[in-house]
């Protein structure tokens, strides 16, 4: 092999290597995350909203405390440091009629609802908690929703669920027995 192959092939590698570095990272869409950034101060979750800016992120799970910030662990940090809201819309079906637990974590204020009926909530600021909600779901496709917002300092949501005593709460978007998710 001669200097000019060698470094042909070379070349090659770092340019793949650069182009590799350079890809944003991607997850498989479950559901769309709308950011809102608050033109004020955010102090409850159902006050009424004046946004500056919006944004759409297609992410895989609601998993979204890193580091005590609002973050995914592959897409890295998402919407600002402060006064945003949070809105995820996600459908889905449910299997088997049954009694579901939803597990909310949230630093700091959150609203679920399935089928336009709020299941629990947190209204005002508060340190990353976690909170259970339960609601009997029959057969068939339904709706849920969940609103947080950030107001300052540490942040994170996360959002598990489960069949009522049959299994451990995995996290909304992954495998959760007796639920398939409807991607948008």
């Amino acid at each position: 092999m001669n200097c000019n192959t060698l470094f042909s092939v070379l070349l090659v590698g770092v340019v793949a290597l650069i182009g590799y570095r350079l890809m944003p990272p991607m997850v498989e869409a479950n559901f769309t995350l709308t950011l809102s950034k608050s033109r004020g101060n955010i102090e409850k979750i159902n006050q009424p909203r004046e946004i500056s800016a919006t944004e759409t992120v297609a992410i895989d799970r609601v998993k979204l405390n890193e580091k005590s910030r609002f973050q995914h662990k592959k897409l890295g940090p998402l919407g600002w440091s402060e006064h945003f809201f949070a809105d995820i819309v996600s459908r889905f079906v449910v299997e088997e009629e049954g009694r579901y637990r939803f597990l909310v974590g949230s630093d700091d204020g959150f609203r679920l609802a399935i089928d336009g009926r709020v299941l629990c909530q947190y209204a005002t600021d508060r340190p990353f908690r976690k909170q259970s909600c339960y609601q009997s779901l029959g057969a068939g496709e339904h709706t849920l929703e969940l609103n947080y917002f950030q107001g300052y300092g540490n942040a994170g949501l996360t959002l598990e669920a489960a069949k009522d005593g049959e299994q451990a709460p995995a996290y909304w978007g992954d495998d959760i027995a007796g639920i398939q998710y409807i991607t948008p």
